[in-house]
């Protein structure tokens, strides 16, 4: 059994945990405790919710065997024994168990943990199974995904640095992870709409036209570039703004050189990129990290590490970058 297959780490890895690190990475620089000292716990809670979000991974395997048999998608489940079938999910919600234990008197950031577990379980499933349940399987994925974990990164990290929580960034930030989180699963809907409408799934998308839906993905869209200035705003840093441009600058390369259409959720089938996505899984964290290095040296490991970690968004955005360059010069 290929274990990272299994989990299908690469459809999330790179994509889902570089943003809610850089929402850790803000409320470290704001809390006015030393962000190094910080680390460790930023570390203890990307560990947490990807265990989370491997228990995500299976058991939406799990419960979708029958339904992707029946339309010809792949599942990665369905040649795993019974056993290991629910051995695994089971394990994983032993450790969420322990990192609950660990999270307590933080009630807050327990409460935050937590939901995710209750969202994504209720998703897939049955008698519930909200996945088939239209609008309420797209909000049940955007609050497990990117509400509950991007808010769980500002209260637990604002309790273990003994701040007080900045309400504001942490309003703003709901709202900006409920739009992208939205778009996240949107695209994903509409993106196996086809396979979906063959298998018989009543996801929300295939009850709405993609025609009919381009006018909600253009409001979904500004909500969340509001809520995201506003976010930088209150986190009170040139770099970000500085990188934003720099982001800015990357999706001109790919609009008029690469020849990628920029895509808010509804796909087409030639090459294109997700806006924004780029600027939250890559140049937003790293400004983050480089602000932090400026005042301590010993972040640059950190920066190295999450690099490390990170490797191939931040490696794509550079390469696009030098190929622009070489054919200018």
């Amino acid at each position: 059994m290929n274990v990272l297959k299994t989990i299908r780490s690469v459809e999330w890895w790179e994509y889902k945990l570089p943003p809610l690190l850089a929402i850790g990475y803000a409320a470290a620089l704001k809390s006015g405790t030393s962000f190094i000292d910080l680390v460790p716990h930023i570390l203890f809670l990307l560990l947490s919710v990807t265990i989370g979000a491997i228990y995500v991974s299976i058991i939406n395997d799990l419960t979708d065997i029958e339904i992707d048999l029946a339309s010809g998608k792949k599942n990665r489940m369905a040649n795993v024994s019974t056993l290991w079938r629910w051995l695994l999910p089971v394990t994983c919600l032993l450790i969420g168990a322990i990192f609950m234990y660990y999270f307590y008197p933080d009630r807050l950031s327990l409460l935050l943990y937590l939901m995710p577990w209750m969202c994504f379980s209720l998703y897939s499933f049955e008698p519930v199974r909200l996945k088939d349940k239209g609008i309420w399987g797209v909000f049940a994925d955007a609050s497990g995904s990117h509400i509950f974990t991007s808010l769980l990164m500002i209260s637990s990290v604002s309790f273990y640095a003994g701040a007080a929580i900045d309400w504001f960034f942490f309003c703003s930030t709901a709202i900006w992870a409920f739009c992208y989180g939205l778009r996240g699963i949107l695209w994903h809907q509409f993106y196996d709409r086809d396979n979906d409408i063959t298998a018989g799934v009543n996801s929300y998308a295939v009850n709405v036209s993609p025609q009919q839906f381009k006018s909600k993905e253009v409001f979904l869209f500004l909500l969340e570039l509001t809520a995201i200035s506003v976010m930088l705003l209150r986190i009170q840093l040139i770099l970000p703004f500085v990188f934003l441009l720099l982001y800015g600058a990357l999706s001109l390369i790919k609009i008029y050189s690469l020849k990628d259409i920029p895509v808010i959720i509804i796909s087409p089938d030639k090459h294109f990129f997700i806006l924004m996505g780029d600027f939250y899984q890559v140049f937003l964290p790293i400004a983050l990290l480089i602000t932090a290095a400026a005042k301590d040296p010993y972040v640059v490991l950190v920066l190295i590490v999450h690099v490390a970690l990170f490797p191939k968004n931040t490696s794509n955005a550079l390469r696009q970058f030098r190929d622009f360059l070489l054919t200018k010069l």
